[in-house]
């Protein structure tokens, strides 16, 4: 028996008893994100939410989509932009309801002004932290020609989308001082299943969200800063329990990403892993109660 079935059995376990919790006590739920996962807090409706780790080397871009509802976040490096907005426009993607920039490096909003350029975007997500860069200011150039604005969107709301599917952005809740861990953390919830983008954030950061008190329990991680050793440090790791963990690298990449002792503590957290330098894109399909994942090249 896998981790994902392991899973299912200890929440249809866990189901009876909460109810009857629930009943004794009378306190009404918070948010949807906040209850235990083994309770079905949003009803599906049959279709399924693709989530879609694009191999853009090393950097990241991921899109996530539901019938006519479509997010990116991050576009890789600069020149990834083109491949980026070609996958969007092969995967039926005509406009963006949410575009996220995690944070103003390089290889995570290289690739923003092209799909700003080329991609109608509904609301676009970036932190306050700026850099003065070539390629931040290309951004905001595509940005003006759009008459698009950046906004940061409220730390521990709950938005909703196609009438099922919950976004919450868990971080920055303050400003840091390295542009890594001011990027944008991303927690989406489809019926019972749960993802997870943590951008570059580390184990500073980690720690906020941690005492923060958000369930973080999650299907997939989406790990943070390539799976360096300065990310997903164990007592993370451990409350978010993924069954899968993606790592956004490129091919013997100069950083090393990822890391060995990453790896060593995905291994021994029973953890499947999956990278986009061997595998190419990645993705994930979930009906609201399961997730399969699957790779191309």
């Amino acid at each position: 028996m896998n981790k994902q079935q392991k899973r299912t059995v200890i929440r249809q376990l866990l189901v009876p008893v909460i109810i009857i919790i629930a009943a004794l006590l009378y306190q009404p739920l918070r948010g949807v994100l906040s209850p235990d996962p083994s309770v079905d807090t949003m009803v599906t409706d049959g279709s399924k939410l693709e989530v879609s780790y694009i191999d853009v080397g090393q950097g990241d871009a991921t899109l996530v989509s539901k019938g006519e509802f479509h997010m990116l976040i991050d576009a890789g490096k600069n020149e990834k932009g083109d491949m980026v907005v070609k996958y969007l426009r092969d995967a039926g993607v005509d406009k963006l309801d949410i575009l996220v920039g995690t944070h103003p490096d390089s290889d995570h909003i290289g690739g923003l002004d092209c799909v700003i350029d080329n991609i109608a975007v509904d609301t676009l997500y970036m932190p306050e932290s700026k850099k003065d860069t070539k390629t931040y200011k290309d951004v905001l150039t595509s940005m003006e020609k759009k008459k698009l604005s950046a906004s940061m969107p409220e730390i521990g709301k709950e938005y909703t989308y196609d009438g099922n599917v919950l976004v919450r952005f868990l971080s920055p809740a303050k400003k840091y001082s390295d542009a890594n861990d001011n990027s944008l953390v991303v927690q989406l919830a489809y019926g019972k299943n749960r993802f997870l983008f943590m951008g570059d954030a580390e184990e500073k950061v980690e720690k906020d969200i941690l005492s923060a008190g958000y369930d973080l329990e999650c299907d997939v991680l989406k790990l943070g800063h390539h799976g360096s050793y300065t990310a997903t440090s164990l007592d993370f790791l451990r409350k978010a329990d993924p069954v899968y963990g993606v790592i956004s690298c490129g091919r013997d990449n100069s950083y090393g990403h990822p890391h060995a002792e990453t790896l060593s503590r995905l291994e021994d957290e029973d953890v499947q892993i999956y990278r986009t330098d061997q595998m190419g894109t990645v993705k994930a399909v979930s009906d609201g109660k399961n997730v399969t994942l699957s790779t191309r090249s």
